[in-house]
């Protein structure tokens, strides 16, 4: 299976929108699903400020909002999200 790059922006503007928390809370998602084929990665600001922070998914072009990390269903293809207990 190939490896799935989410690149989320660390530029103040989306940290405002709380990127920080989308990354870390994408990271233990994956973690507890054991889906090894999905990267993280925090990159520098990708000039496209404003309304949520900025994602990239694998090699699209296109860059996505997110405001909140269940958005992020889509992007490591989970249909039925689980709820994992601390």
């Amino acid at each position: 299976m190939r490896e799935k790059n989410v690149k989320i922006c660390k530029g103040p503007g989306c940290k405002a929108w709380s990127s920080d928390r989308i990354a870390r809370e994408l990271r233990e998602m994956g973690e507890a699903l054991n889906l090894d084929d999905v990267r993280i990665c925090r990159v520098p600001c990708m000039n496209a400020c404003g309304g949520g922070a900025s994602v990239r998914v694998g090699s699209r072009s296109s860059i996505v909002k997110f405001r909140e990390v269940d958005e992020a269903y889509m992007v490591l293809d989970i249909k039925d999200p689980v709820i994992v207990a601390c």
